[in-house]
């Protein structure tokens, strides 16, 4: 089998360990994404949807860097550190899948994340195959 990793910023995550995305057996698995800037400095601290929109953002860009988009993600989990918050703003993620089918979904509350001002992170698998 196969096996390419996808850096999207590659001095960053080679410091914490971790590629952004791992190509293997006809499936992408992109790394937790959360809402940093190139210096993984966070990005709208204490505000849910616009750290989903950035987060959101850069898993497109993910996905784009192999050809794919949001209709081929199968499985998708949510990590929040408010989930009264994710559900009040998850209209904007229900907006990422309209027109196409739904990922399998889970949404997990967490006491934090890596980066103690991020509210949201959030994984993928996405098919390779058209």
């Amino acid at each position: 089998m196969s096996r390419r990793t996808f850096h999207f910023r590659p001095e960053g995550e080679q410091a914490f360990g971790y590629a952004q995305a791992v190509s293997a057996g006809g499936l992408l698995f992109v790394s937790g994404t959360l809402s940093v800037d190139a210096a993984f400095q966070t990005i709208a601290p204490d505000d849910m949807r616009r750290q989903l929109e950035v987060v959101y953002a850069a898993l497109g860009e993910t996905l784009a860097a192999h050809g794919l988009d949001f209709a081929a993600v199968v499985k998708e989990t949510v990590f929040v550190t408010d989930m009264d918050a994710f559900l009040d703003a998850n209209d904007f993620r229900l907006g990422i899948y309209t027109g196409r089918d739904l990922p399998a979904v889970t949404a997990v509350e967490v006491r934090r994340l890596a980066f103690p001002a991020n509210l949201v992170e959030i994984e993928l698998i996405a098919t390779l195959a058209g």
